[in-house]
């Protein structure tokens, strides 16, 4: 291949797919092998072109002892040959475990701290055609969706790929031509490793026996994969925001009814995307998490698990918390004092209303999601207190004559842990008269003798308050149904 067309067709590959903008500093990181010296070699040809800044990094594994030191020193004569500054980085990789995933993880350590350093602004990576067809085959035999099937992307974060327009021949072709040599890595022979079989074996034979054009015709197939994943995400931007109650740095909180009428594939955009805007991960969101969470969504009452990167789902109520840090409640609000005229407050997460009756209603009207007690007003202290639990809390339950620990209350009615601490209790000093959402107090319970009734609602401050006309009638006596 001539260098001239080379050159031509990688400037319109940058130009087609914004992968470079002038002035950026760009590193680029070379191996040794035919790929990353290509990269070197026509990036070399290309920076008073397109007004970049270069700097070649090369990460020695050392895992393969006299040759680890060559391909060393192959990239040193390269850079001065090309006027390139150069920085090598050794990394001990462990011999445990995933080797190649471990050689990956450091090696991009190495990068993002030289990148952080220097104050440069992108990682040059060799991949070429060859590389994506391997790439897409590898996900799919793993599940993946559209965008494991959209394989190596141009861009990925700080990351770019400006070698996919070439094949590997064609890089080893420009190479020669310009008298240029390279180092063969004896381990990318080695079929042990699965991308090595799928490279030297299954590829060559599928290309033989079904279609000679297979590569080209992956490669196409990646970018259509690749351009409807980008659609894709900034559709579910905007779904995400629209279903959101909640929609800040720490935490996303989304109401699930909504989230369902979407398709599944929508569903999993708009989780993906509540993941990587909560966790500023690009990758770690697996088909396996997307799952889960749709299994929590269908479970009764809260649920909590935890995914990737610190991030956690909590089902509380109608909703999804997604959230990377433990929800903290703000001890600012420990305690609200309510006195007997008061007819409203906000407490936590729940607006709280008090209306005191002369006659116990016969038939009572509930929003979906609210909760109403209706109690003896009379058998109340006030000032009363709203707050969370403490220590030794104890109260008896509605129909029960013992008193009880709140903590074994808890245990008992099986409410999470990490709820525990929000629920907020009503407390008039002598009697916890109200676990907000789960019981009363059998001493404030109404009887014959009531003469002034005290209408509890809560209703959670996520949902808007709904109309008259969408209330549901019920009717309640007085026994432990009167919780509404």
């Amino acid at each position: 291949m001539q260098l001239a067309d080379a050159l031509k067709r990688l400037t319109e590959e940058i130009k087609r797919k914004e992968l470079i903008n002038s002035g950026d500093k760009l590193i680029l990181g070379c191996s040794g092998g035919a790929d990353s010296n290509a990269l070197l070699y026509l990036f070399s040809r290309l920076r008073h072109v397109l007004n970049v800044s270069l700097l070649a990094v090369h990460v020695n594994h050392q895992l393969r002892g006299e040759e680890s030191l060559a391909d060393e020193q192959s990239v040193k004569q390269l850079c001065l040959k090309l006027n390139i500054p150069l920085i090598i980085r050794k990394i001990d990789v462990p011999q445990t475990g995933n080797l190649e995933g471990n050689a990956r993880k450091l090696r991009f350590e190495a990068f993002d701290k030289v990148m952080q350093s220097y104050s440069f602004s992108k990682i040059l990576l060799a991949h070429h055609r060859d590389d994506q067809v391997e790439t897409v085959f590898m996900n799919l035999f793993r599940g993946s969706g559209i965008s494991g099937m959209a394989g190596i992307k141009p861009i990925y974060g700080r990351v770019v790929h400006p070698l996919l327009c070439f094949y590997r021949s064609e890089l080893e072709e420009i190479l020669r031509e310009a008298q240029i040599s390279w180092r063969n890595d004896a381990s990318n022979n080695d079929n042990s490793f699965s991308r090595n079989r799928l490279r030297n074996t299954l590829i060559p034979q599928i290309t033989r026996d079904y279609n000679l054009g297979l590569a080209e015709h992956i490669c196409n197939q990646a970018e259509i994969f690749d351009q409807t994943d980008r659609l894709m995400q900034d559709k579910a931007k905007k779904l995400t925001k629209r279903i959101a109650l909640e929609y800040a740095p720490g935490k996303i909180v989304l109401e699930i009814a909504p989230l369902k009428k979407h398709f599944e594939v929508e569903q999993y955009y708009i989780l993906r995307q509540c993941f990587r805007y909560i966790s500023g991960a690009d990758t770690d969101f697996m088909t396996v998490h997307f799952n889960s969470i749709r299994e929590l969504m269908r479970s009764d009452g809260s649920k909590h698990l935890d995914i990737s990167q610190g991030v956690k789902v909590k089902k509380l109520y109608g909703e999804l918390h997604i959230y990377q840090k433990e929800e903290a409640i703000d001890r600012h609000e420990d305690e609200l004092e309510i006195y007997a005229d008061r007819t409203r407050a906000v407490f936590g997460d729940y607006r709280f209303t008090f209306k005191y009756l002369k006659v116990a209603p016969k038939d009572l009207y509930t929003d979906e999601g609210a909760i109403q007690v209706l109690l003896d007003a009379d058998k109340i202290q006030y000032p009363f207190k709203i707050r969370y639990r403490k220590p030794g809390d104890k109260f008896m339950p509605f129909g029960m004559k013992n008193f009880k620990r709140l903590k074994e209350f808890f245990i008992d009615e099986k409410v999470p842990k990490y709820d525990r601490e929000s629920v907020p209790i009503m407390d008039d000093g002598e009697i916890l008269f109200w676990i907000v959402g789960y019981r009363i107090d059998e001493r404030v319970r109404y009887n014959e003798s009531t003469t002034r009734f005290l209408l509890l609602r809560a209703e959670s401050t996520r949902i808007k308050p709904k109309r008259a006309a969408n209330r549901k009638k019920t009717t309640r006596g007085n026994d432990e149904s009167d919780e509404l």
